[in-house]
């Protein structure tokens, strides 16, 4: 008898690859709205203190940054892939809102009224914007584990348990404050 492959173990890694990205974007996510304030002033700080953006008015400069961050924060994931598009390959492993605010200085800031010119190569402004992210992301890491470990020695909890993601929310509110609305 001849068995055939209905092809569940491919359905079932794809499945499981598909859940994996879904965790990841949702913790992005949930990093980049925790952490938006504060991506925000230590970008515009990076981008003129190490002569990426040269501007006579660095208040402005530094708003449209935030709308930047904000539309990054908003966009709908097609948005997202779309507009970084252009440069996905720029660097092995790229994070994502790393690319997006690229793109986003070179294509939107530049033109920016505030902005006299944006110099460097699109790695330069990469390896800027994503140093200020991943520094700020592995402080948000290490916050995150730590919660994680209190909440671990609750026996009560269970880890994926409705109980447990209310009080890790809850944690999370009371170390980081809340999370960045989602208004343009």
């Amino acid at each position: 008898m001849k068995s055939w492959d209905t092809g569940r173990v491919q359905n079932k890694l794809i499945r499981q690859l598909e859940r994996q990205e879904r965790r990841q974007a949702f913790q992005r996510d949930r990093f980049f709205k925790f952490k938006l304030t504060e991506i925000h002033s230590r970008l515009s700080q990076a981008l003129l203190m190490k002569k990426i953006v040269e501007t006579d008015n660095p208040s402005a400069m530094s708003d449209a940054l935030l709308k930047g961050l904000k539309k990054a924060l908003n966009s709908t994931e097609f948005d997202f892939k779309y507009f970084i598009a252009p440069i996905r390959d720029l660097v092995p492993r790229p994070n994502p809102y790393s690319l997006y605010m690229t793109q986003y200085i070179m294509e939107v800031l530049i033109d920016d009224p505030s902005v006299i010119d944006v110099y460097g190569t699109d790695k330069d402004i990469y390896s800027v914007v994503n140093e200020v992210i991943s520094h700020i992301n592995i402080q948000f890491q290490r916050a995150e584990e730590e919660i994680e470990h209190q909440l671990a020695s609750n026996k009560s909890l269970s880890p994926g348990s409705r109980e447990y993601d209310i009080a890790m929310d809850q944690l999370i509110k009371k170390a980081f404050g809340e999370p960045q609305k989602n208004t343009p």
